[in-house]
């Protein structure tokens, strides 16, 4: 019987040598970036970056950017700082609402420490915060998450549920509104013990 080991060691060989090809090509490529970047008088990119974001910033969806500390959460609750951030984002005037993927990197940008093992159950952490803490976050029907403040006409699942409707979310006119108020609902019946 062959050994797996050595069945698969030339195909790694011949991978290890084309990623460390790689990663001299990107390293070249980085020290030019860095010194054009210099001459217009922008910071270096730090190695291992990748995509088009400056170092210290996380971007808001329609390309505007919000500047992040490396202590922006230092030593914040994770709800705070879920809130923070996305204050942030609302602020920066581009789009506010921010999926759980990009509200977990925006975090470790700006040095919030989970107590989580890994990244992995870090952003479970945070994905059942977004979910659970429904008094604080909206999560929309486009997967994305905002402030509840935002949308005063959102209804939760119980809410819709308890009011004839059966989606997660419910956007809620004013008009329609009305039919849930008490005076609407037929009287409880109460019965003697």
């Amino acid at each position: 019987m062959t050994n797996p080991v050595n069945v698969f060691q030339p195909a790694i060989d011949a991978l290890e040598k084309d990623y460390e090809d790689l990663e001299r090509q990107a390293n070249g490529l980085l020290t030019s970036i860095n010194v054009l970047r210099t001459k217009a008088g922008m910071p270096p990119r730090p190695p291992g970056q990748l995509g088009g974001a400056e170092s210290g910033s996380a971007n808001t969806g329609n390309g505007r950017q919000i500047v992040l500390h490396s202590d922006t959460f230092t030593g914040k609750k994770l709800s705070s700082a879920v809130r923070e951030y996305l204050e942030m984002r609302k602020s920066s005037g581009g789009d506010a609402p921010a999926t759980s993927r990009e509200i977990f990197d925006a975090l470790k940008q700006g040095g919030f420490a989970s107590n989580a093992k890994d990244d992995a159950t870090a952003i479970v952490v945070l994905r059942t915060l977004l979910r659970k803490n429904t008094v604080t976050f909206a999560k929309l029907r486009n997967g994305k998450y905002g402030l509840r403040s935002w949308y005063p006409n959102l209804r939760t699942s119980k809410e819709a549920t308890a009011a004839g409707r059966s989606s997660d979310v419910t956007m809620v006119d004013d008009e329609t509104d009305q039919t849930d108020n008490d005076e609407n609902l037929p009287e409880k019946e109460t019965t003697a013990a």
